[in-house]
């Protein structure tokens, strides 16, 4: 049977995971709680679990595909074990911009007319975006489409 640290350590070779998700691998797979601290503080000792430098790629990898509100990089994170003051020091100054863009990608991607801003409005608001970069999406939205059809 493999020892906690070296199922830990074929865990980290496929995937890059936070130190929560690790111990409540780990877990599951009925290794002792001192099993599983030991493994974790070796792997931390030697660098191969950094949360830190895991939630900053894993933050800049969903944040530049421009696909997911803040919102929803911040739940996706969470999900995946990192702690809410981590994932906080992340989060760029350009926020309002990138949620401006990212919506307005995501209505372009999802209506080929312009719907009643009704649905547009629900349709950001269930994907995590504030009220002001739904409004801006909505407005640069119908500006593109009228411009395209004159």
């Amino acid at each position: 049977m493999k020892t906690a640290l070296m199922k830990a350590t074929d865990l980290l070779a496929r995937q890059e995971q936070s130190e929560r998700q690790l111990r409540q691998k780990l877990s599951a797979r009925k290794y002792s709680d001192e099993e599983i601290d030991g493994a974790l503080e070796t792997l931390k000792a030697r660098r191969y679990i950094d949360d830190e430098a895991t939630c900053g790629r894993q933050f800049e990898r969903l944040y530049s595909s421009g696909k997911l509100s803040l919102k929803q990089i911040y739940v996706k994170l969470l999900h995946w074990g990192f702690d809410a003051a981590l994932i906080d020091r992340q989060v760029p100054a350009d926020v309002d911009e990138h949620e401006r863009s990212t919506a307005l990608r995501a209505l372009t991607a999802k209506f080929m007319s312009v719907p009643e801003e009704k649905k547009m409005w629900q349709y950001l608001s269930t994907r995590g975006f504030d009220g002001d970069a739904i409004m801006s999406a909505i407005d640069a939205f119908k500006s593109k489409f009228e411009a395209a059809h004159e």
